[in-house]
């Protein structure tokens, strides 16, 4: 009875863990989506035909701005991974305090299955109602 109690909470359990896991993979693909998009531009930068017209002050301050955003962006998803981490912990903290009334109750259910079957001796071991002669029911 333990058992099954267990299983339904780990199903039900299952769905938010699936539910981080769908959000770190997605947040995995967007982060290398985007370092990708900034390796072609400052390859294309770097190796196009535009690199002799830039100025190399523009080029320095092309430079500065792809960095910030780089560092904007890090910072981002710094932030995201942090509040995942913390999404995480929440889920974990729920859990083992699931575990703990799933534990107490399962205890609970022991003692009263035991009084119960002490109850039901009992009343087997009793003798039958004695009916006083010329009384009928």
């Amino acid at each position: 009875m333990v058992d099954a109690s267990f299983s339904r909470l780990r199903q039900q359990q299952d769905p938010a863990a699936a539910g981080f896991r769908r959000q770190l993979s997605i947040f995995a693909v967007a982060l290398a989506v985007i370092l990708i998009g900034i390796g072609y531009v400052l390859l294309q930068r770097g190796l196009g035909g535009n690199s002799a017209a830039v100025v190399p002050s523009a080029a320095a301050t092309a430079r500065e701005q792809v960095s910030n955003e780089l560092l904007e962006t890090t910072k981002g998803l710094q932030a995201t991974q942090q509040q995942a981490v913390d999404q995480l912990q929440v889920v974990q903290d729920q859990l083992l305090a699931q575990k703990a009334e799933t534990k107490k109750l399962s205890e609970q259910i022991a003692t009263v299955t035991e009084k119960l079957d002490a109850l039901q001796q009992s009343v087997g071991n009793a003798p039958p109602p004695v009916v006083p002669p010329g009384k009928s029911r």
